[in-house]
């Protein structure tokens, strides 16, 4: 099958889709960005302004119904009615007071209502007053038939006057009667089924009107419901007096914004309680209407990216053509150098910048001919000093050859000193040469370095040397410590204790265990030194092979057993100048193989 050709775009053609590219991408990137959290800020922003919105009108609420309660209270402490409770018969038709009476009350709840709030706030469109079933009287606030009046509070009554549970009770409105009854019953004797009624009248008008501002976004949804989820009040008169939707009622928490899912549509939630009726505000804001905000927000950001893109592009088209003539330049260049033709030079720019890589070319290429130059000189001279190296390299097994040799004399010789000496020499240099390939070995094994590097410094220094190694338990030496960690802090010992002193030296390893620890005591009784400075000061000369050998016995092995026990191991150091030094070697006991010494 055969491959249909294809025309490759051109340099400059891919400097310009490569540069739209980018930036199509960073707009679209950073649109997503700015659009996330311009998203989150309106919703935080939306959030904070429906908690005011809500708490405001919420205390509207509250203040009304506060009036409205308090003022059947007004109405109930009325003398009238005070007199009733006195007196059962007060309102009984056989009293001859009877119609003067029901005058004076019916005078008294007008003389209330006229000096109350209620009557310049058109809270209450009337109030009536039953005796059981029996019509005392009424007054109203707005202009409204008789018969209404009569016929709603009668329905109403009979509602109340048999319900022996409450006595203080709200009555929903309907789509066809927008009207909220507050109703509070009383009893003269309890001993008798007399009762008292107060029927107020609140129009769902005056209710809506408190949480009016609420309305203000399109689409919003506002409820006032009861403990029972019956709806009072609402901008939807159709659900008027009856139950709210329990997707509402199960997704509402009124600590906290909510989204729920109603209808098909997705909206933000807030709720607050009436505290004075223990009835719910609800607020809900359709979620599209922040999306819209989001979008209308986005315009300006989408005009200035489509200005920006246009002048971007054209930057890119005019300065791909000035640099794409420095490309087929370069290009053709580096062919050369392929070719390797290492005397081809490019020719100057005007433009510095390009210049300057015209110039870091060409050096380029006068370095790589001085260096195929000199590669072939160092080739030689690296032969050379391997051959010489090979000539100059000791051999260990014809090392350990002659000492042997040298050993099988002394004992021939029956010079046991020397015998001893060779035989602890040769130890020491095996463990330095060849090393031991585990990384952890047991205490009696180190011990026996240790015992190999004194023995020789004792023949040494014969009576200005005197060494000693104690154990407090024959079980310690069949613990394991890391390689080669007490013999390098004996050494310091006899450096300091016999090479920097002519007085008698005394080096002594002691070692304990207790609380599942061990302790390895290296003493002497040197010439001390400056502990601070060997554990903490970095040490930037290397010719001091003093202290670099102090640093290497002491602070390298101190940091080596944190590193593999931890930071509570290691090693504790106590020297006083011209007295002697205490280095303590402290390890957990029996710990067992670590993975990284």
């Amino acid at each position: 099958m055969k491959k249909i050709p294809t025309k490759r775009l051109s340099v400059r053609g891919r400097i310009v889709t490569m540069f739209i590219a980018i930036m199509l991408i960073t707009i679209l990137v950073f649109g997503t960005y700015a659009t996330y959290n311009m998203y989150n800020n309106i919703m935080k922003n939306t959030y904070k302004n429906m908690n005011l919105m809500i708490d405001a009108n919420n205390e509207n609420l509250n203040q009304s119904f506060s009036i409205i309660t308090n003022t059947s209270i007004a109405l109930s402490a009325s003398d009238a009615v005070q007199e009733w409770i006195k007196d059962g018969d007060y309102f009984n038709k056989n009293n001859e007071k009877y119609y003067l009476n029901v005058q004076n009350l019916n005078k008294q709840f007008q003389n209330i209502l006229t000096y109350n709030n209620v009557w310049e706030l058109n809270s209450l469109t009337y109030v009536t007053v039953y005796e059981n079933r029996e019509l005392l009287g009424y007054t109203y606030t707005k202009q409204v038939s008789t018969k209404k009046i009569t016929d709603d509070s009668k329905r109403i009554n009979e509602l109340v006057v048999n319900d022996t549970g409450k006595y203080i009770s709200y009555i929903p409105p309907s789509p066809s009667n927008n009207t909220i009854y507050y109703t509070r019953k009383l009893k003269s004797d309890f001993t008798t089924d007399d009762s008292l009624i107060i029927i107020a009248a609140i129009g769902e008008e005056y209710i809506k009107n408190k949480y009016s501002s609420l309305l203000s976004y399109d689409g919003s949804l506002v409820y006032i419901v009861d403990q029972e989820g019956t709806i009072y009040s609402s901008n939807d008169n159709s659900l008027l007096g009856k139950k709210i939707s329990q997707d509402i009622t199960n997704n509402i928490n009124t600590n906290k914004m909510n989204e729920i899912d109603y209808n098909n549509k997705k909206y933000v939630t807030v709720s607050r309680e009436i505290k004075e009726n223990g009835f719910k505000l609800i607020y809900m804001l359709p979620k599209s209407n922040l999306i819209k905000e989001t979008v209308t927000g986005m315009n300006s950001f989408i005009l200035i990216s489509i200005i920006l893109s246009v002048v971007f592009i054209t930057f890119v088209v005019i300065i791909s053509m000035r640099t794409t003539v420095f490309i087929k330049d370069i290009t053709t260049a580096m062919n050369k150098v392929r070719e390797k033709d290492y005397d081809y030079r490019m020719i100057k720019y005007e433009d510095v910048t390009l210049d300057t890589l015209v110039t870091t070319f060409n050096s380029m290429v006068s370095e790589i001919q001085t260096l195929l130059k000199t590669t072939y000189e160092s080739k030689i001279l690296l032969n050379e000093m391997e051959i010489k190296f090979l000539q100059y390299q000791m051999n260990p097994h014809f090392l350990f050859n002659i000492l042997l040799t040298i050993q099988i004399k002394a004992k021939m010789c029956k010079d046991e000193t020397i015998y001893q000496m060779i035989a602890s020499l040769s130890a020491l240099l095996r463990a330095g040469i060849y090393g031991d390939k585990r990384s952890i070995i047991t205490i009696e094994e180190e011990l026996k370095y240790v015992e190999y590097y004194l023995s020789l410094q004792k023949m040494r220094y014969e009576d200005r040397l005197h060494y000693s190694i104690e154990l407090d338990d024959e079980e310690i030496r069949i613990c394991e410590i890391p390689r080669l960690v007490i013999e390098p802090i004996v050494e310091n010992a006899i450096v300091h204790g016999v090479e920097e002193s002519d007085n008698e030296a005394i080096v002594s390893v002691e070692i304990s265990n207790h609380d599942e620890k061990i302790y390895i005591k290296v003493v002497d009784n040197g010439i001390g030194f400056d502990v601070e400075k060997i554990m903490n000061t970095e040490n930037k000369d290397i010719t001091d092979r003093k202290v670099e050998r102090e640093k290497m016995g002491l602070k390298n092995t101190d940091q080596r057993l944190k590193l593999i026990y931890g930071s509570d191991y290691g090693l504790n150091i106590q020297s006083q100048k011209n007295v002697g030094t205490t280095i303590e070697i402290i390890i957990p006991k029996n710990k067992g193989r670590a993975e990284n010494v």
